[in-house]
């Protein structure tokens, strides 16, 4: 192994703190890493759903009950389905008006008579709107039921009346049903006292479902409707009073 002189060693000493020292002052001159750091904060609301139901009677349009008899629409709106017998609806055996109590909420059949052995069919055309507006974005559910002053032999097959609801125009089920008036003309010939064959029996022992939707929100939906009385041979006497209440559910 060669040997290296004194002066060698010296010389070699100084370069490598030389070195040591340019290391340093490079390390210390060399920009920062860059570093990202990151943090969260929550930003929370919550809109509770609202929604309102308003009824109508006799109605013309969107939002408002009839004219009173004396302005009322020059075309009838109960008609009478006598099915070959003598009943009448309204103290008429053909076509009659309600008499449009401005604002009562209140659609009246009149002086009605069954027949004895034929059932008799009375229609009221327009006569109940249910309006709602709701911001559920599931929609909401409708339903109707006579929760007092049906006569004990209604939804019976003897001596018996019933109610059926009837649709005017196509309801939607994701909202925004316009009101549509009546293409009704007619009584529709029912022979049943128990169930209905178009539209929707008002049971009094349970809510039944009108409407049910499937997506919303609703800005405001008419649900338009006719109903129809049917009263069954010797339907029991006196005066009636039925109240049908309509319960919007949201979804």
């Amino acid at each position: 192994m060669a040997l290296l002189a004194h002066g060698e060693r010296k010389m070699n000493t100084k370069r490598l703190a030389a070195l040591v020292t340019l290391g340093a002052l490079l390390s210390t001159a060399a920009p920062a890493m860059a570093v990202t750091q990151t943090g969260t904060v929550n930003v929370e609301w919550n809109y509770a759903i609202t929604a309102t139901l308003t009824m109508y009677t006799h109605t013309t349009e969107s939002g408002s009950h009839g004219p009173a008899a004396s302005s009322a629409p020059a075309a009838n709106d109960i008609f009478t389905q006598a099915n070959g017998g003598a009943g009448q609806c309204n103290g008429s055996a053909g076509a009659s008006k309600d008499t449009y109590p401005s604002g009562s909420g209140t659609v009246d059949f009149g002086l009605v008579v069954a027949d004895a052995a034929d059932y008799t069919n009375c229609l009221e055309i327009n006569a109940i709107d249910a309006y709602f507006i709701t911001n559920d974005s599931k929609g909401a559910d409708i339903t109707v039921q006579a929760t007092s002053g049906a006569p004990s032999a209604y939804d019976t097959a003897t001596n018996g009346s019933l109610l059926c609801i009837e649709p005017n125009g196509a309801w939607s089920t994701t909202g925004n049903t316009a009101w549509t008036a009546s293409a009704r003309a007619a009584a529709i010939a029912m022979s049943s006292t128990v169930a209905c064959s178009a539209g929707t029996l008002v049971s009094a022992s349970a809510a039944v479902p009108l409407l049910t939707q499937t997506a919303g929100p609703d800005t405001g939906s008419d649900l338009n409707q006719d109903i129809q009385l049917n009263m069954g041979p010797q339907m029991q006497s006196g005066a009636q009073t039925v109240v049908l209440t309509y319960t919007l559910t949201t979804n």
